[in-house]
């Protein structure tokens, strides 16, 4: 048996559905990691907009740039509050939805602020290729984007019958 006292003893072993909770939880975290990782590559092009000129004035001054950076925050938002309503949800199907729109965020925001940068982003000496190499890392644990988005979809075409309708 286990001594009272110190904690000490054989293991009991993971109790009965400790691992689906584990991989809800691990998708969150990662969900934040991907989120954050956006979040520092906006800034990153952001800075390099406000700092970088041509023609005379802050690339930032272009709109395609401010619609790239817009779309970045808009997708990083977007994970956010997936994020958020998985927490507060707290079932598996909504980790894994919220951490497959946070992925998706962060290949947004890797597309987006890598054409931002230009030539500066494929250097080692500027620390964007970093978050990106850690961005396609982070997407494929626990289920990558593609597969979390993918499979809800097979399982609703699996019985080969259309749903009933909502009740009105």
């Amino acid at each position: 048996g286990t001594d009272p006292a110190t904690g000490t003893g054989p293991a009991a072993g993971p109790r009965p559905g400790a691992w689906p909770e584990a991989v809800r939880l691990a998708q969150l975290a990662l969900g934040h990691e991907l989120g954050g990782g956006a979040g520092t590559l906006l800034a990153l092009a952001r800075g390099h907009a406000l700092d970088r000129e041509q023609f005379g004035r802050p690339i930032a001054a272009f709109q395609a740039v401010r619609h790239r950076l817009a779309d970045t925050l808009v997708a990083i938002e977007a994970g956010r509050a997936a994020l958020e309503g998985a927490w507060d949800d707290g079932s598996p199907e909504a980790a894994a939805a919220a951490k497959a729109v946070a992925g998706r965020a962060s290949r947004t925001g890797a597309r987006h602020c890598q054409q931002v940068l230009a030539g500066i982003g494929f250097t080692t000496e500027h620390p964007f290729h970093r978050y990106l190499w850690r961005a396609l890392v982070l997407d494929q644990l626990f289920g990558s984007t593609e597969t979390l988005t993918r499979q809800p979809g097979r399982d609703r075409l699996a019985p080969r019958r259309v749903p009933p309708p909502p009740p009105l």
